[in-house]
């Protein structure tokens, strides 16, 4: 199997995962907070793919604050909320926000999938123009230029860090009593 070949795997296998969870969640409890200054499902999956769209950015060498996707395909206008000027480096990703930004965040389920296809379509179009060694190439990172960086490592932070997520949900959807659709049945 080829380097690629495994990246469209895996990030096949967590999209199932993301989307298996965020089916399960009620719409009543999609942006419910489990305790204080705890993120709801809802914030946690637009994080996903808001890093997810960070991540695309690297990949294609442009500018996250206006070439992303969210961006680029005015999902702004779609959701209703605009993460501008947001959070860490102003990147509005859901990253440093504050219990009241993290409240302000209530992207509509059909947003959010249409989002999540986007980015989808995106990271394939990558993978159908990549090549192993390309994927490998170090280059300056935007966001760090000291700090070379790969395809390779922005395609991997793509599944690990959507991972780490999705425990956070299942651990979420768990204090409402919702049981988990990925769980083998008894």
């Amino acid at each position: 199997m080829s380097e690629i070949t495994a990246y469209r795997e895996q990030i096949a296998d967590m999209i199932a995962m993301l989307d298996a969870q965020l089916a399960e969640t009620p719409d009543d409890k999609l942006y419910q907070r489990p305790g204080p200054s705890q993120n709801p499902v809802g914030f946690i999956s637009w994080h996903i793919l808001r890093i997810w769209d960070l991540d695309i950015c690297l990949l294609n060498q442009t500018n996250p604050l206006k070439d992303d996707i969210w961006h680029r395909d005015d999902f702004s206008a779609k959701s209703g909320y605009t993460p501008d000027g947001l959070g860490l480096r102003g990147l509005g990703m859901g990253v440093g926000y504050s219990d009241a930004e993290v409240d302000g965040v209530r992207v509509p389920r059909a947003v959010l999938a249409d989002y999540q296809a986007a980015l989808i379509a995106a990271t394939n179009a990558f993978l159908d123009a990549a090549d192993a060694a390309a994927i490998r190439t170090e280059r300056p990172s935007p966001m760090n230029p000291a700090q070379p960086l790969t395809s390779a490592m922005r395609l991997q932070h793509i599944v690990s860090h959507s991972y780490h997520h999705l425990g956070e949900i299942r651990f979420i959807k768990g204090t409402f009593g919702i049981s988990d659709p990925t769980y083998p049945k008894g």
